[in-house]
């Protein structure tokens, strides 16, 4: 994700489309009762030689234990504070889920929500690891739902990274999602890195776009979302993939001044930030995001296998 400041941690997420009743609780309560008919799974399921590390499927009534949830302004944004209350579960698509939603608090001020998972983890040398996630980004006017793709200056994303002396032990972004309506919004992934604190070297240089043909409104807006970061023969390669497809491979030659064999343990992020510091970037007096700007996250899985 972009860095506007020095201290920045980063940010990502994708969507779906539907229509429903006249008001927004109506619409989730109408959500919520025809999805525990037909409770579908997309859990990540991976067999032998995958051993499951960490998981949470979001249950609804769950506490969240499993992270902590930022109560704070955004590092990216002037426009986008962090609620602890914000990310919460529920009932959506048949699917219990994280929902994190964002609110207009004034004209140039919205509420949203960021979680980081207790959970760290890091490749041995002959290891790899598989980080999941099943996302759907969605937005609504009132009663109705609405694409991703119509709002203006959402900023979702999935990533992990280590806060500490950050840049110093890496962040790596697996989906970082920008709405530009009425242009066309996009998706990409993302390395961070830096020997001293504060001070990123990579400045955007590992930037991937999504593929052109990447349809965020597909597989009704849901979406898998993964990071395989593995370290053989002392070799680091982190490879994004979405839907099965990889979108981008990094290597300490793929961007320079990349060590990723200095990367420590690394935390998992979901937030959704709304604008930016840079006004060039995202325009604070053009963001639309209609009621709500909505992430929804089925499940989020690690597992770990040797290589």
């Amino acid at each position: 994700m972009k860095k506007f400041s020095l201290f920045s941690l980063t940010l990502t997420c994708v969507l779906g489309f539907a229509s429903c009743s006249d008001n927004p609780s109506a619409a989730e309560d109408q959500l919520a009762n025809t999805s525990a008919i037909s409770n579908g799974s997309t859990n990540k399921v991976a067999g032998a030689p995958w051993v499951k590390q960490f998981e949470d499927t979001f249950d609804v009534g769950s506490s969240l234990s499993q992270w902590t949830k930022e109560q704070r302004a955004d590092y990216n944004s002037w426009y986008c504070d962090y609620y602890s209350s914000v990310p919460t579960t529920q009932w959506r698509d048949g699917k219990q889920c994280l929902e994190i939603k964002t609110t207009k608090l004034s004209t140039y001020k919205y509420q949203s929500g960021f979680i980081t998972s207790n959970y760290q983890y890091k490749p041995e040398n002959n290891t790899e690891y598989m980080l999941s996630a099943n996302i759907k980004l969605i937005a609504m006017d009132g009663g109705t739902y609405k694409s991703f793709t119509e709002t203006y200056g959402a900023w979702p994303a999935f990533w992990s990274v280590q806060g500490n002396a950050w840049p110093t032990q890496g962040e790596i972004d697996i989906m970082e999602g920008y709405s530009f309506a009425p242009n066309a919004s996009r998706f990409t992934s993302n390395i961070f890195y830096g020997t001293s604190a504060g001070n990123n070297l990579l400045g955007n240089s590992a930037e991937r776009n999504y593929p052109n043909n990447f349809d965020i409104n597909g597989n009704s807006g849901w979406h898998l979302y993964e990071s395989f970061w593995k370290m053989k023969d002392n070799v680091v390669t982190v490879t994004i993939k979405v839907d099965n497809v990889t979108v981008s491979t990094y290597t300490n030659s793929s961007v320079s001044n990349l060590n990723l064999n200095n990367f420590g343990k690394h935390a998992i992020t979901l937030n959704v930030n709304v604008g930016s510091k840079d006004s060039n970037f995202i325009d604070p007096n053009k963001i639309n995001l209609f009621t709500t700007v909505m992430m929804w996250v089925d499940d989020v899985t690690v597992y770990k296998r040797p290589i």
